[in-house]
């Protein structure tokens, strides 16, 4: 049985690469200039590479297992040794540090809140230029968005179809909200960026409000109708 399949490879590729781009300091300097690139573009890179984590985690310890098991079978049939007790010793780590991040998955409004409070007091005005003129404080910043990331991949997972529209509209209503205070500001919320740049951001809040309005909400709608359309009628078949 295969372990890993074409789609696997090209979101561990993808992971690779955006992780690359997350530890470029050159790169993140240049989008961090501006408070649209900062806010949206590099939060969204390590809201990405947090929810891919889980993913990549995932078919990683697949992987392993994989290995254990035909390891096992193969020496049952005295065609080779046992895996190696470093091997062996990889395996249980790897377990045990999924199965403490994933415990919280028997309460899934636990990683709500999680994410909730990370987005929300990350972005408060004063923390927000701390982080951005300390780099300890930053890269604890980037690492909590990571988890958010994470956190609202696994709670999709998790809370399925409802909590997928929930999600959707709060980010309709966060980006539009957010992006309408920041084009109209006349004055500086966070300290680090001038008034253009807290433009910059507010229209492409704007931008995110209009297409997750136009073109991502109604794509989902349209795809989950027609999932309960052919659901029902393949039930009506049978």
């Amino acid at each position: 049985m295969e372990v890993f399949h074409f789609y696997d490879f090209i979101i561990l590729t993808v992971f690779i690469l955006l992780v690359a781009l997350s530890l470029n300091e050159i790169v993140l300097g240049q989008l961090e200039i501006d408070l649209g690139n900062h806010m949206v573009i590099e939060h969204m890179l390590f809201f990405s590479i947090g929810a891919l984590s889980v993913f990549v985690a995932e078919r990683i310890l697949r992987f392993m297992i994989s290995i254990e098991r035909k390891s096992l079978s193969r020496t049952k049939s005295g065609v080779l040794h046992p895996p190696s007790r470093a091997t062996m010793t990889a395996i249980q780590y790897w377990k045990a540090i999924l199965r403490r991040i994933f415990r919280l998955n028997t309460h899934p409004w636990s990683w709500i809140v999680i994410v909730g409070l990370l987005i929300f007091i990350w972005h408060i005005p004063q923390i927000f230029d701390y982080a951005s003129t300390h780099e300890n404080v930053h890269v604890m910043q980037h690492l909590s968005f990571i988890m958010a990331g994470a956190g609202v991949f696994i709670t999709i997972r998790l809370l399925g179809e409802s909590f997928n529209l929930v999600l959707i509209f709060s980010l309709i209503g966060m980006m539009g909200f957010s992006g309408l205070i920041l084009v109209i500001s006349d004055s500086q919320i966070y300290q680090v960026y001038s008034i253009s740049s807290h433009h910059n951001a507010g229209i492409y809040m704007i931008i995110s409000f209009v297409i997750l309005l136009l073109v991502i909400m109604p794509a989902y709608l349209i795809r989950r109708t027609m999932y309960h359309i052919n659901t029902s009628t393949s039930g009506g078949n049978t």
